[in-house]
């Protein structure tokens, strides 16, 4: 059933966030060439896009957000995803993920081909990664639980190509189950403070984050990472992409 959505940030504007290092200005935001979106748009395009098009279970929907003032050029590069089916921009800076939920549930509405009350929302960045059996593991995780968080993290280094392995209780890969008259967003509370959220151990890492100079909060989890070498292969194998 498609009553999955995922929610993946692409430029929103914070406010909240301003003059900190987690929100680039939109003048720096499209400085350069390439700039801050080329690479954050060419790392969805070969790795997350990759492993969204690879999913053993294709029923979801996956909702990139996007700053209403995001220059013409690339709006209209980001309108061009829609034809994939699977994706539909929604143009809202949902400041910490609030003031979002109305736009989500009438694109959800407008798209779904189920008539379920219940729905699953996940939250994933654009330097993320999930393997082909994600969206699969999230749904029956969840058939018992509200809140889930994937515990095993794998850590990508786009820089050095390492990987690490990171067990997080409350990371960043937080999936939630609720109704459309109770929406629960997981971009509408911190993960790392979530209540109610149940982790869950996989046999290999589902989920990976990327580690790069482009993302310093990201960052700063490569040294809590313990040793993870894979092979090429394997890492090919893990996420459908070339490592």
């Amino acid at each position: 059933m498609d009553n999955h959505i995922i929610l993946l940030r692409v430029n929103q504007y914070w406010e909240s966030l301003k003059g900190t290092p987690g929100q680039l200005t939109r003048e720096k935001m499209y400085k350069g060439n390439p700039n801050w979106l080329d690479i954050r748009l060419n790392w969805f395009n070969n790795l997350l896009l990759e492993n969204l098009k690879h999913q053993q279970d294709k029923d979801f929907w996956c909702f990139m957000l996007v700053d209403p003032l995001t220059p013409p050029k690339y709006k209209n590069k980001l309108y061009e995803y829609e034809q994939l089916g699977f994706i539909k921009i929604i143009e809202n800076n949902g400041d910490k993920g609030m003031g979002m939920d109305e736009d989500i549930l009438t694109t959800y509405k407008s798209v779904r081909k189920n008539t379920s009350n219940e729905i699953i929302c996940s939250r994933i960045d654009t330097d993320d990664m999930v393997g082909p059996h994600w969206n699969t593991v999230v749904k029956q995780a969840l058939k018992n639980k509200d809140r889930i968080s994937l515990e095993n993290v794998l850590l990508f280094n786009f820089i050095t190509k390492e990987t690490k392995i990171l067990n997080w209780k409350k990371g960043s890969f937080v999936s939630t189950k609720s109704t459309l008259d109770n929406f629960d967003n997981p971009r509408a509370f911190s993960h790392n403070t979530a209540v109610n959220t149940t982790p869950v151990i996989t046999d290999y890492p589902l989920v990976c984050m990327g580690i790069h100079d482009n993302n310093t909060t990201n960052h700063n989890w490569w040294p809590a990472g313990n040793p993870y070498p894979l092979e090429d292969d394997i890492f090919n194998q893990m996420f459908k992409i070339s490592k």
